[in-house]
């Protein structure tokens, strides 16, 4: 990944082996609503199933505990255009644990809320196309 000026330097230090198990499209098993999210490169596109879709570019911290990841919004609903989405996230193998706070908040959680939490779409993913275990 090429670093982005004013990045932190751990922020990027992107560790491949996190980037490279996030590529591809992973669908919500978890979580408030139905969701679907495409990772290609340092490219995201992340839709709502039946609603909003979100595209743009991310930047990882997996040094972090939880891990970072930072959302630039490029295109989706006005009012989130152009807005960082700061998540926390967690891969293992096929399952990736994701949370975001509301696009301008400017602060990211420590942990992960249940998935049933009112306030945050904390969501769990499988990768597409795996059988459930």
């Amino acid at each position: 990944m090429i670093p982005t000026p004013n990045a932190s330097p751990a922020a990027s230090q992107v560790s491949g082996t996190d980037l490279e198990h996030l590529q591809g499209v992973w669908k919500a098993i978890a979580g408030r609503r139905a969701a679907r999210f495409r990772i290609t490169a340092t490219r995201f596109t992340f839709e709502f199933i039946g609603g909003e879709v979100y595209e743009g570019t991310i930047r990882l911290d997996p040094t972090a505990c939880p891990a970072r990841m930072d959302m630039r919004i490029e295109e989706g609903p006005a009012a989130q255009k152009g807005q960082l989405a700061m998540c926390i996230y967690h891969v293992d193998g096929d399952r990736l644990r994701w949370c975001p706070t509301v696009p301008g908040a400017g602060y990211r959680l420590t942990r992960f809320p249940s998935v049933d939490d009112d306030h945050y779409y904390s969501l769990v993913f499988r990768r597409d196309g795996q059988q459930p275990q």
